[in-house]
């Protein structure tokens, strides 16, 4: 998807400081590539995983930290990527839930 004129919305935003931001939640274990639909933004040589900027909202997919509640995760994902993405809804898609590490 692009922005306004030719810009591509990813080049609105710093992809890794939102990424950044969303794995500095303690109710995040990790970003995730999602499911059916890859959630990731392809930049020159490499890609950011979990993160996808679009013109009017920003995708990021994410692994809920054992322990953690669902409304806690979006509050604090909500709350720490505001100053990074310009203004765009911000969604949060959970992929998966770290269990609970059993020592052997």
């Amino acid at each position: 998807m692009t922005g306004s004129g030719s810009v591509p919305a990813q080049d609105t935003c710093d992809v890794d400081a939102i990424a950044s931001a969303a794995l500095a939640c303690s109710a995040v274990a990790g970003l995730d590539e999602g499911g059916t639909w890859a959630v990731a933004t392809y930049l020159p040589g490499r890609r950011v995983v979990g993160v996808r900027v679009e013109d009017r909202r920003v995708l990021v997919s994410v692994v809920l930290a054992s322990g953690s509640s669902v409304r806690s995760l979006e509050a604090q994902v909500r709350s720490a990527l505001a100053p990074h993405v310009g203004g765009r809804q911000v969604d949060v898609h959970v992929t998966d839930v770290q269990t609970a590490m059993h020592p052997s």
